[in-house]
């Protein structure tokens, strides 16, 4: 199941890039989306600078179809690899995730892209649930899960920005 979202910043692509490859930044986002505990990686490598979150998270959330799936707590691990700003200052990244020990994965691409006065940070991203008659029927949760801790994640790049945060 795709999913799409995006947020607009007052920045220049080089500071929005700036917030999501700062691991404090990563680490408040974690605390924000409730994390019980969190490990954040931040490394470069050549032109790259890869993102790798790992948080476990209370399946409180998760309905009761998919709950024998991941018991009391999930693991979500994601990695966004930054590539090389190209001349304007945008970037793309190609993003990886799975919730640990699950059929669950996820896999896209990240954008940081000026559009006019303000910058836009996009993400598109496949979600699958590999369980035969019943993966389709959780993809939803799943993705809604993923957006609502997206949004908490935009905000909290709007306060960091702001310097509110």
């Amino acid at each position: 199941m795709e999913l799409k979202m995006s947020a607009s910043y007052d920045a220049t692509p080089e500071e929005v890039f700036a917030i999501v490859t700062d691991a404090t930044f990563r680490e408040q986002a974690c605390e924000k989306t409730k994390a019980l505990s969190y490990d954040v990686k931040v490394a470069t490598t050549g032109d790259d600078t890869v993102v790798r979150v790992e948080r476990k998270m209370p399946s409180d959330d998760v309905p009761d179809i998919a709950r024998k799936f991941v018991g009391e707590t999930l693991t979500v691990v994601q990695t966004e690899t930054w590539h090389a700003a190209k001349p304007d200052g945008s970037r793309d990244a190609d993003v990886h995730g799975e919730i640990a020990g699950t059929p669950v994965t996820l896999k896209g691409t990240a954008t940081i892209r000026s559009e006019g006065a303000q910058t836009v940070q996009a993400i598109t991203l496949d979600v699958k649930v590999a369980v035969p008659l019943i993966g389709k029927k959780i993809e939803p949760f799943v993705v809604e899960a993923i957006r609502s801790g997206l949004a908490k994640e935009h905000e909290l790049g709007r306060e960091w920005h702001d310097g509110t945060n």
